[in-house]
Order: structure tokens, then sequence, then C-alpha cells
């Protein structure tokens, strides 16, 4: 990875930083501010660019099978613009470490303008960076978001991330990123309440917005919740860059008694510098600030935004440039608590801290619940589907998922199957809604502009709605989606290596959303496996046709097909032709091996419950909508279930084994 930096405000390093905020609290009366300078604008960029290459899947049935996908053509070029230094051991070095590990997995050449908090200085840099090029801008503020909806616009071709938000402005070419730091809060706060002896723990806090305050607010219900006889003294400074006034806060918590502190944002330094010098313990967030203050840090909430970097850079690979956000979680390894070692912590209070990340993560805790009580009654949800509820496809998959979410808390479900037709689907939702259901779950890409006018009439009930990763700008919608293209990859590829005939074909429904996005996997996949097979591609412009796709799959085998596959609830119609013709069949968004087991021979598995468990979650944090999952092969949200009866070799199993591997660790790019 090849990383250089271009800063717009002067830092010295951290430690002669501090040294100087030590003086400074000691003269007392000192505090001015350091004076900001215009940023650097962005790097121009090499002379010689490639254009990325691009794989078009074939749309009839008699186009030539793909190449092989192939490995991005060069490095992903990432630019970071954010508000303070790049080794602030905070905000800004979280994104800038996220960006680097994510540079341990693929090729980057990643530029930081670094210092920008003037909101206009870092406008002219996002707009630079784009105009430059660059893949990737992010804009690591929540203060750069009207700036952002306003370049973004001008660049469509070009993908931007900003955070911490999940808003993406209803922009295709907009990824939204933010942490559940209430999360981390709590556990922090748990353990600092079981530390002090002064019964009296000091907050600095910057300005009451965004994961500031959530982390804020997290620490203090999980102090009350450990001790409700604790004092926690939450200070504001309104700046996040003022060292100098975060030192006086810190000096009036110490007159007050705290000898246990937190705080969050770059302008911590100040008041870990206090803490140090009186020897307070402290608590960190953002990222870990054990180097800073050794003998004092007790433990850190570190962002692992590597987490979802990934997730985004392998989006702009399938060529989805936005219109998603992401949430780091301690569920989802985003969030991690860094305990540090050298303090001498009690195993009693590390267990406090370690019991309560388990009970966040199990959801047997509520971070925003004074004492965090479990849910007084069960999560009330419905779904409203286009076909039947065992139709072992689309429906299927999002009852099964909620089905698995009710394993693991308590729910109350009702179900409206078999509504295709969409203005019968909106009353069912609407009529839902009016009956005060928690979450309404509108399964169905053709539900969207329904749902975008039926959400605003409801805005205090939870809707969600696939596959789509758009949630209309709107706080009370989640939206959800699959990245098929990867099950299918692999299902392609195994696929390829089993035609005796060298003639596979695929029934497609409409060439849309996740079955476009399976089909062109499938076909990639074969491609890469073996260039000279022929996949015929024949799109039924149907979900629901049955006797459509039963009439492709007997053209398909009139052509020489001995594999087959296809996706939506229609292709039961196709599987009883391969049934009858002894065709092997690859499945996808449910396990069809039931169906016919004696031709199944893989399934991809949409396993929805890894995305509803994090919804339902969000809305018992009081979070009604506002953003956006996929479920991926790294995620645990696809899952290919091999259908053991059929008698697969164990050749071609290995196959299909090894591609799920390279598609997690990034060395097969499906090429979608």
């Amino acid at each position: 990875m090849r990383m250089s930096t271009r800063r717009a405000k002067s830092f010295g390093l951290l430690a002669a930083l501090l040294a100087i905020v030590l003086l400074a609290a000691a003269c007392a009366g000192d505090d001015e501010e350091a004076v900001t300078e215009a940023p650097a604008p962005a790097p121009t960029p090499p002379a010689e660019t490639e254009a990325p290459a691009t794989d078009e899947a074939p749309e009839t049935d008699d186009a030539p099978p793909p190449p092989p996908p192939a490995e991005p053509s060069g490095p992903l070029r990432v630019a970071i613009v954010a508000p303070s230094a790049s080794n602030d051991l905070a905000f800004t070095q979280s994104i800038v470490d996220g960006v680097a590990a994510l540079g341990e997995t693929r090729e980057l050449e990643v530029e930081v303008t670094d210092g920008t908090f003037i909101v206009e200085d870092a406008a002219v840099a996002i707009r630079e960076y784009a105009e430059s090029g660059f893949d990737l801008v992010i804009a690591h503020g929540s203060q750069y978001g009207g700036s952002l909806q306003e370049i973004a616009q001008d660049f469509p071709d070009t993908s931007f991330a900003w955070g911490t938000s999940n808003d993406t402005f209803g922009l295709a070419n907009v990824f939204a990123y933010t942490a559940a730091s209430d999360q981390g809060g709590y556990v922090l706060g748990s353990m600092a309440a079981a530390l002090t002896e002064t019964g009296v723990i000091g907050v600095v806090g910057p300005i009451e917005v965004g994961d500031a305050k959530l982390f804020v607010d997290g620490f203090v219900s999980g102090a009350g919740a450990q001790d409700a006889s604790v004092d926690v003294n939450v200070v504001y400074t309104e700046s996040f860059s003022d060292v100098a006034k975060a030192a006086e806060t810190a000096e009036a918590h110490v007159s007050q008694g705290a000898d246990v502190m937190t705080g969050t944002a770059q302008m911590v330094v100040g008041a870990v510098g206090v803490a140090q010098r009186e020897g307070a313990a402290w608590f960190a967030t953002q990222a870990d600030q054990t180097e800073l203050a050794p003998e004092i840090v007790v433990a850190s909430q570190v962002y692992e935004w590597e987490v979802i970097l990934s997730e985004i850079a392998a989006a702009i690979d399938r060529g989805v440039k936005g219109g998603e956000s992401f949430t780091l979680t301690l569920a989802n390894g985003g969030l991690n608590i860094a305990f540090n070692d050298a303090y001498g912590l009690s195993a009693d209070i590390r267990a406090i801290g370690e019991d309560t990340v388990a009970g966040i993560i199990d959801g047997s805790i509520n971070t925003m619940g004074e004492a965090a009580p479990a849910p007084s009654g069960p999560l009330r949800v419905a779904i409203v589907a286009p076909s039947a509820s065992n139709d072992l496809a689309f429906t299927q998959s999002i009852v099964d998922g909620v089905a698995a979410l009710g394993e693991t808390r308590e729910l109350e479900v009702e179900v409206t199957d078999g509504t295709f037709i969409v203005e019968d689907a909106a009353v069912a939702i609407r009529e839902y809604a009016e009956s005060g259901f928690d979450l309404v779950i509108a399964h169905g890409s053709q539900y969207g502009g329904s749902l975008q006018e039926i959400a605003q009439d409801f805005p205090d009930t939870s809707f969600a709605w696939g596959t789509s990763n758009d949630t209309f700008g709107l706080a009370n919608v989640f939206a959800y989606t699959a990245a098929s293209d990867q099950g299918g990859y692999v299902l392609g590829s195994m696929a390829a290596a089993l035609t005796e005939t060298g003639v596979i074909g695929v029934v497609g429904p409409i060439e849309v959303g996740d079955a476009k996005l399976f089909v062109d996997g499938f076909v990639s996949g074969a491609g890469a496996q073996d260039a000279s097979v022929d996949v015929n591609v024949v799109y039924t412009e149907s979900f629901s046709d049955v006797a459509k796709a039963a009439e492709t799959a007997e053209a398909h085998v009139s052509q020489g097909a001995d594999v087959m596959t296809g996706t939506a609830q229609m292709v039961v119609g196709a599987v009883g032709v391969a049934q009858r013709e002894g065709a092997a069949w690859f499945a996808t968004q449910a396990d069809q091996t039931e169906l016919a087991p004696e031709i199944v021979v893989a399934s991809q598995v949409y396993e929805w419950e890894v995305i509803l468990s994090e919804i339902a979650a969000a809305i018992d944090r009081g979070v009604k909508g506002g953003e956006s999952f996929t479920l991926t092969l790294a995620n645990g949200g696809l899952n290919i279930a091999f259908n053991d009866a059929y008698g697969l070799s164990a050749d071609i199993r290995a196959i299909g084994e090894d591609t799920v591997a390279g598609i997690i660790d990034g060395s097969i790019n499906t090429g979608s």
C-alpha cells in the first residue's frame, strides 16, 4: 500500500503536544488556539491510468461465455479528508488505521488531507480528489455532510463515503458509515463505575452530536447500571479540537473528586494530560490511547473501520458506487475493547467488561436502558411478501430468517404472502403499521414506491425492505440486500467443472436486483472455471410464472444443457424439468434440496437473520431506521449448503470451498 499525507493544519508530535498541555494547565490562563492554514491541494494523479476492466454477463442464449473475471487492474485509489491529525489517537487516526488495515489485504494507493477542521477547506480537498480520479473519497467528519451531498452529485462515477452518519442522501454514489459507540461506551462505563473509589467519574465531551453523544450516553448508562450511586459528571466543551478547553474541563472534574475519567474526540489529549498528572484512571474511545499514558489508560473502545471499509471496497469491485450505509458494532467486530495489560486491572472488573460485551452481543443488555432491562414484551414483526411462505425461494428465505431470529428473542410474527400485486401489498403494509407493529418488512423491491410514501405517515414505526440499499433518506426505513453474485460465482465455478456436455442453462426471472446479480456472478464463475463452457441465459420476464420457467428449462435441455440454475419463486417449474431429465441443479435464495434431492447439487442460502438481528438490536437502541445491510459470504449472511445426498466429487466440492475462501479473502473478484 502506498500512502502519502498532506496536512492542512500543523501538529507536533503527540508527546510534545501533551507536554504543552501540561504546561498550559500548570500556568493557567493560556487558552489560545492554534493558527490554521489553508489545506494543501489534493495531489495530482499519476500521468498514466488504466480504466478498470469490466465483465458484462451475456443476456441472450447465443452470447459467448465471458473471460475469467479480472483482478482489479491496479490499486484502489483512496483519499481521506479528515479534521485532525492522522496520529491524533482518536477520530482521524481511527480511519487512517482502518484504511491501512485494508491495505494489508489488497493493493491501495492512499492520499490523506488531515487537519481540515474548517469545512470549506475540506470541501476543496474533497472536490479536488474527485477531480483527480480517486476511486473512493472518504470525508471523515459529520460536519462535511452538506458539502459532500453537493459535490457527490457532480461526480457520479466516483464513490464517496462519509461518517459518522447513516444518511446516503439517497445518492447512488455515496456510502455512509457510523459506529454504535454507545456499545463500547456502556462497557467502559460499567467498568468505570466498578473501578472508582471516590464514587465520582468525569466525562469530557466535545459537541453533543453523532458518535460522540452516543458514546457519552452509553457510558453514563453503563455506569448507572453497574452502580446507581456513582456520580457521573458530563461536560461538553462545544469543540472537537480545543485541547486547552478539554484540559480545563478535566481539571474541573478532578476538583470535584473524579478519580476516573473518559472523553471522546481529538481534543482529549488535553484531558489525558491532566488525568496522567493527577493519577486518575482513563477510559478511551475511537482509538487505543494506551501509548499516550500507559500508566492510567485502563481500556479503549477501538473503531476497526476496516470491517466496513472491506465491504465498501468489495461493493466498488462489484460496480456498486454507493447507496449503502454501515455500522460498526461489537457483534460484527467493528468495535473492539482493547484492555491495557500494563494497567493492572483486577480480574473482577475485567470480567465485568467482558460479560457486558457478551450481553450486548447476545441482546440481553440494552445500552440505552437505565438499568438495561430486557424488552418488556415481544418484538412485533410483520412480513409482506410476493409469493408463498414455503416457496423454497425468495419469500421463504425471509420467513425462515425471521423464524431464526425468533430462536434468540421473543417475537410476535404475522405474514401476508402472495401479494405480488403491488397495490395489495401496500394495503397490507399500511394496515400492519396502523396496528402498531414494531417492524414491518416489505420483502420485494417492487414495494419501494409504496413503502417510501407509507413510512412517512408512521414515523414511530420501523420499516425494512429489500432487496435494495436505499433507505430513501428516511429515519425509520432500513434497507437490505444480498451480494448474491458471490454465491452465484461459487455455484457457477462448480457447474462448469460438473457439466459433461459443456452446456449450462440459466433460468432468470426479471433482469434486476439480486436476481441479476446472481446470474451475472454465476456466468462469471463458470467462465473463470472453464471458458469453453457455453452458459445460455434466458430471462422469463416474470418472478412468478412457473409454466414459463418450465418452458425455458425445456429449451435449455433441448440445446444440450445437463446442468441448470435459476432464481426467484418461479424456478419450481424449471426444477421439475431438470428432475425429469436428470439435469443437475444449483439453487439460490433458499436450500432447495427437499424439492429434488437427487439433482440439487448445492444451494446459496440467504441467512437473513444475520441482518435481522442487527435491525432488531438497532430498534432496541431506539434507532428506527436509516441504515442498510448486505448479506455476504464474509459476514455469514450467504451460505453454500451442499447436498450430501447428491454425491458430488471431492474435487468439485473443493472448487466450491476454495472459491468461497477466495471471495472472502479478496483474492477472487466476482466480476459483477
